[in-house]
């Protein structure tokens, strides 16, 4: 996708070479209509957030100002485009060149199809990609929409399906801008009591505490959201504690990443149904204990003391149930 944003700008140069090009050839200013026809049909593609959105938005008053605002910025971007053409041309002593005016307008009107060709804006959108940060403002609204729109797929996973495809599907899912919005969006899917989703709960507990997405702070509050998704489930909670440790101790920077210390208590104090043998659950609680201290100490700037353990093994079997 940044490859494709990269071609766009480029495409859109032409858009801009067209009235320069005329300007040159020492065209006179009625080219300016068919350019800034050119300019706009180009504005309402590649920038359709910056439009009325439905036909009713149209027909209210405002819609039709901001529709000539746009209008009339584009023929003065077009005339200042065509002067500093003709001004090149006066001074480099060109004189009118025979050109065919299509020349021009062709090379303008090519951006076109080629930028839509590279770019949905929509889409785009979706995965938090944005030409500017005009257009990131303007699709705000619709971010968390768009989040909960692209959970939808991992949602319908069934928990039989393979760890790998869980695994790959939750990547693939998030390995975007719009990360963050979208595991806030899961984390709050998952908190439905009534749903089990154990297989997408493991790919995601163990997506949100990978070293590549904690210490760089890629989605900010991961750990806590990876916290909140194993819902205090023993099975995910023995896969979350060790990588948790490894990761405060490694990154103590991070600390306001992680679950409060007063939540990491109250789980540890709870119990929660579970067919774990009770060794395995004091280990669990021990090492929530543990982590609560670890956090508190980061977060009040204070050395960090390593896991007396290793992390568990990357995924840890985790009971399927209902």
């Amino acid at each position: 996708m940044l490859t494709r944003m990269r071609l766009v700008k480029g495409a859109t140069a032409l858009l801009y070479v067209g009235p320069l090009i005329a300007g040159l050839g020492g065209f006179g200013w009625t080219m300016t209509l068919p350019f800034t026809a050119i300019f706009v049909v180009w504005l309402m593609i590649l920038r359709p957030e910056q439009w009325p959105a439905s036909p009713e938005e149209w027909l209210t008053a405002p819609a039709w100002l901001a529709a000539l605002a746009q209008v009339l910025s584009q023929i003065v971007l077009v005339a200042i485009l065509f002067g500093v053409g003709r001004g090149l041309g006066g001074l480099a002593d060109i004189g009118a060149v025979n050109l065919n005016p299509m020349l021009p307008l062709s090379i303008s009107f090519v951006s076109i199809p080629l930028c839509r060709m590279l770019w949905d804006a929509d889409e785009a959108a979706s995965q938090g990609y944005f030409l500017d940060e005009e257009a990131k403002l303007a699709y705000a609204d619709n971010a968390a929409g768009q989040a909960a729109t692209a959970i939808v797929p991992l949602l319908n996973l069934p928990d039989a399906a393979p760890d790998a495809d869980v695994a790959r599907a939750v990547a693939a899912a998030l390995d975007v801008p719009a990360a963050e919005l979208r595991l806030n969006a899961l984390v709050a899917a998952l908190a439905q009591p009534n749903r089990s989703h154990a297989a997408l709960r493991q790919a995601l507990v163990v997506w949100a505490t990978e070293p590549e997405i904690v210490a760089p702070a890629q989605v900010a509050g991961s750990m806590a959201s990876a916290f909140a998704i194993a819902g205090g489930n023993f099975d995910l909670l023995r896969l979350y504690v060790p990588r948790a440790l490894a990761l405060i101790a490694a990154f103590p920077n991070r600390a306001s990443d992680f679950p409060h210390p007063a939540r990491l208590i109250e789980v540890a104090e709870s119990a929660p149904q579970s067919d774990l043998p009770a060794h395995l659950q004091a280990d669990v609680r021990d090492g929530l204990r543990a982590l609560a201290r670890s956090v508190e100490a980061a977060l009040a700037g204070l050395p960090v003391a390593a896991p007396a353990v290793e992390p568990e093994p990357m995924v840890a079997p985790v009971r399927r149930t209902a």
